[in-house]
Parts: C-alpha cells; structure tokens; sequence
C-alpha cells in the first residue's frame, strides 16, 4: 500500500462524472496524481489523456498497472465486472453510486475487498453536503418524530440503465440509513409510477421504524424543477435541510419566527475524493464504506418489489 505523496489515481469511465473526477484528481487533491484514464470510446479516452497529458486507454485492464486506486464511473451494469478486476490487481476503489446493480454482487466487492485489504468506497456525493452534515449532528440531540426526504427532477435527457430508486432515491436511502439505523425498520410501504421510461420513473415509499418514527421518500424523475431536500419533525420544532442551496431552516414550535442557516457553497466532490485519498493514506475506512453502498442497494431492492 502506498501511503506517501504522489499517489496515482485512474478514472474508469469518462462520462458525466467520470470527466469530474479527472478535473478534480488533475489539481485538487494534496498528494494525488491522476495517472491515466480509460474508457470504451477511443476518442473520449484520448481526447481526455491529451487534455490532462496522461496516458489513456481503450481497455482497462491496460490502465490498472499504472495506479494505486481507481474511480469507477461507468453504468451501473458494468460496476460489479470492473470492481472486481480492479480490486484483483490490488487497487483500491470509489465506485460512483449504486456500488453494484444488485445486493449480492455488491456483497461479493465487499468481501474481496476485505480480503486484499483494500479500500472501498461509494460515491454517495450527498454524505458531503454541509447541510446534511450539520443536520445530522443537530439531531442526534433530538426526539425525531418523522423524517420527510424529496429529490425530484425533470426527466434526465441522458439515456439510463437505472429505474428512479437506483438513480435517484439511493442517495436518499443512504442519507436515511446515517440517521437511523436501518435493522429498526419495522415494515415498509411503497408505490411507483413508470411514465417516461420502461422502468420506475416516480417511487413514493413509507418507513415504519420499531421506534415509532415514520420516514416518507419520494423519488421523482419526471416533476418540473429540481428539488433536494429533508424535512425532520423533532419535539422541539421543524428542521429542513435544502441540500440544493446548502440551508437549514428551523421553525421552534414555541416561536412565529423561523431561523435559517446556511453554508458556505463548496464542492463535495471534492470532499469525497480527499476523503477516499485519505483513507488510503491513512489506512481508515471511508465516509461511505462498502457496507453503506450494499444497505442502500438492499433496502432499494425491498422498495423496488413493492412496486411491482
């Protein structure tokens, strides 16, 4: 393992995300060298290598002698594949988010994971967000009551192999299950509409917690603006976090007044891989760990078959 500066990182995948990281991994991360990149598109793989001036590669399994970790940001499909050789040669990984298609092959990354002694993370972006940040430690000294969580969206023009809950809602799956722990779910309901797709484009599902506390989701692929934010009813007032304009508004029911707070704007994606970089440094594990990328696929999984 590589514990010094000049650890080299490789991007698998240069889509959307994948031309992020790159950016982000070319001049922001302290004592991290992006050393490569690879993707299936000859021109997009080397019109990135020319841009950053490092090799590039149609195949990559040629890019994985090159580097310590890779960011994998190719379709969901292909996660558990790629993972896997990535992490066979001793790389350690961030997966963009979902870690895998389906809970199993999740499982099968984290184990091997374990056994080479790797790190693994999930590119869940919205653990880095300074307002959810914030309010998660404020209400740790809270009674919640319920926790009411929405992330809608116009319809994406960009073509995806991932119904509404693999796209969309995993980060809110995520969110939930670093507030309350996820083995106190008591029973879930759900429902969900296919519109614009031929999957789930609009799921609505209902938390019951052994606890009493009651978590509503919706995830919607196909509302007319964009909307990120969770709303969390406590004894003593209303707390909601807009995730979006990075704010926490709280209503006191003993006031008429509410308060607001909000955050300085920073890149979080850039959080998430000085933290990845971190880990690997310091042999710790990750903010989003494998486990926190399988329990949201898994949860995901027991929504998805009751819309169906």
């Amino acid at each position: 393992m590589k514990k010094g500066p000049g650890l080299k990182f490789g991007v698998i995948g240069i889509g959307t995300m994948g031309r992020h990281h790159a950016r982000i991994l070319s001049a922001s991360i302290p004592g991290v060298k992006l050393s490569g990149v690879a993707d299936f598109n000859e021109p997009i793989a080397r019109e990135t290598g020319e841009i950053y001036g490092i090799p590039s590669f149609t195949n990559y399994n040629d890019l994985l002698p090159q580097v310590d970790a890779i960011i994998l940001a190719t379709p969901t499909a292909s996660h558990s594949e790629i993972g896997r050789a990535c992490l066979e040669k001793s790389k350690h990984l961030l997966v963009e988010k979902p870690l895998a298609k389906t809970s199993p092959d999740a499982e099968a990354l984290i184990n091997l994971a374990k056994e080479r002694r790797l790190i693994l993370a999930v590119g869940h972006i919205e653990r880095f967000n300074p307002a959810f940040q914030e309010l998660s430690k404020i209400i740790k000294k809270e009674k919640i009551i319920g926790i009411d969580i929405k992330r809608l969206s116009p319809f994406p023009e960009r073509i995806t192999d991932a119904n509404v809950i693999q796209d969309m809602m995993i980060h809110d799956l995520d969110l939930l299950r670093a507030l309350l722990p996820l083995d106190q779910i008591d029973q879930i309901k759900a429902s969900g509409e296919i519109k614009k797709s031929p999957v789930l484009d609009r799921v609505l599902a209902k938390i019951f917690f052994k606890s009493g506390i009651i978590t509503t989701i919706e995830a919607s692929r196909i509302y007319g603006s964009k909307s990120r934010k969770i709303a969390v009813t406590t004894e003593s007032g209303l707390y909601e976090a807009d995730l979006l304009e990075k704010r926490i508004y709280f209503r006191n029911f003993q006031h008429a007044l509410p308060s607001v707070h909000k955050f300085k704007i920073f890149d979080q994606l850039t959080a998430e891989l000085k933290d990845f970089s971190l880990a690997i440094k310091k042999t710790r594990p990750p903010l989003v760990d494998g486990e926190a990328g399988y329990q949201a696929i898994k949860l995901g999984e027991e929504i998805e078959k009751l819309c169906s």
